[in-house]
């Protein structure tokens, strides 16, 4: 008896292997390539990719991974790898949702997005991805939306939640660190073209069409500074409004501290001291 279940559960775990073989030979990586290039240039997005495969339990993997849009002249994301993971419960739920990890940039991120349909994830509902040592120099689409040569390497959390609905009714947060980088300056400052950092620390808030800024400190060898303010979000990023308040200090031989209001956008911001 004994002898005729340790059969019956050896041709069970034989079968279940032999299918999974075969349904990774068989894979039908074109036909589901194409389909995901179809729903993404409904979105006016293109996608390539080196290679596709099946990845356990219900998804895909992409292997050297690009996806471009027209408006931004560049590729809004790459990445080494790519997987994705179906939740097979959203098919039966009005929002869709997909989990994703990956390599990118030198790091690794993964998280979740929420569309409103597969066959159109534009626009996307909600977004909860973490960050692990991405380098934002190779992150071309960051200069775009910064106007600025930025560097360093990031981590942390982004959340976003109702954006379907429009940036003036998304909310959500942002904690990252970012380590060992520069931030280019519009125009010089104390003789200074930009300002390198050893830790910026960033906590925010997203609501009312902005960013409820609060945490923002930058610890460097040249200065330290904290601030505290708004940024109102525009059509382009670079262009949001700067409404924040702090302290600065200035490091090495002519130190000095002052309270400092910065004003003006993101990519030229204006320093009036208090």
């Amino acid at each position: 008896m004994i002898h005729r279940k340790k059969n019956v559960l050896g041709f069970t775990l034989y079968g279940i292997v032999i299918t999974g073989v075969f349904l990774y030979l068989l894979f039908p990586s074109e036909i589901i390539q194409s389909r995901l290039e179809d729903a993404l240039q409904s979105s006016h997005l293109t996608l390539k990719s080196e290679s596709l495969k099946p990845s356990l339990p219900l998804g895909f993997k992409f292997r050297n991974i690009s996806v471009g849009s027209a408006s931004w002249g560049a590729s809004p994301f790459q990445a080494d790898w790519l997987d994705l993971q179906f939740n097979p419960l959203s098919f039966f739920q009005k929002n869709k949702s997909i989990g994703l990890s990956g390599k990118a940039y030198g790091g690794k991120f993964k998280g979740k997005l929420g569309f409103a349909s597969f066959s159109k994830p534009d626009p996307l509902h909600e977004a909860n991805v973490s960050l692990q040592n991405i380098n934002i120099n190779r992150f071309a689409l960051l200069k775009t939306l910064m106007g600025k040569d930025v560097s360093g390497l990031a981590q942390g959390t982004l959340n976003v939640a109702d954006a379907a609905k429009g940036v003036s009714s998304a909310t959500g947060s942002v904690n990252l660190v970012f380590t060992k980088g520069f931030y280019s300056l519009a125009e010089p400052f104390l003789g200074m073209s930009r300002i390198d950092f050893d830790t910026v620390e960033i906590k925010a808030r997203l609501r009312d069409g902005g960013f409820k800024l609060e945490k923002f400190t930058v610890s460097g060898p040249q200065i330290r500074c904290t601030f505290k303010g708004d940024i109102a979000l525009a059509a382009l990023f670079k262009d949001s409004r700067l409404n924040l308040t702090g302290e600065l200090e200035i490091l090495g031989q002519n130190k000095a501290r002052m309270n400092v209001t910065i004003v003006g956008t993101l990519a030229n911001p204006e320093m009036r001291y208090i």
